[in-house]
């Protein structure tokens, strides 16, 4: 779980909420996170992201720049989201491990 809360803070700092409603976030990104997810298999992404009930649809638009995500905001808490993409590290770490916890992701506690 510790690899993936490392890679999740550090995408993070490519990302800014463009807006966030209760059940859907627009992420704005730096071309450079391009690059970044590039080193990542596509079809386990994809296969992973179908494994997690709170995860309903996402739309990626390279010519905007956003990611529409749609999520369940009954199982995936809308401040956590918010926490995530605060400018606190620590918060963001915490965000992480609770959103682990809600999507009951293996290892999710943090002690």
């Amino acid at each position: 779980m510790k690899k993936h809360i490392d890679t999740a803070l550090k995408l993070r700092r490519w990302v800014t909420v463009g807006h966030h409603i209760p059940g859907r976030v627009r992420l704005k990104y730096k071309l450079g996170i391009l690059a970044h997810l590039a080193t990542f298999n596509s079809s386990e992404i994809e296969r992973a992201l179908q494994n997690i009930p709170a995860f309903k649809n996402y739309k990626l638009n390279n010519a905007t720049g956003s990611l529409l995500i749609e999520y369940d905001a009954s199982i995936v808490k809308p401040h956590l989201i918010d926490a995530l993409f605060s400018q606190s590290e620590q918060d963001a770490e915490r965000a992480c491990y609770a959103l682990g916890a809600c999507l009951e992701i293996d290892g999710a506690n943090h002690e």
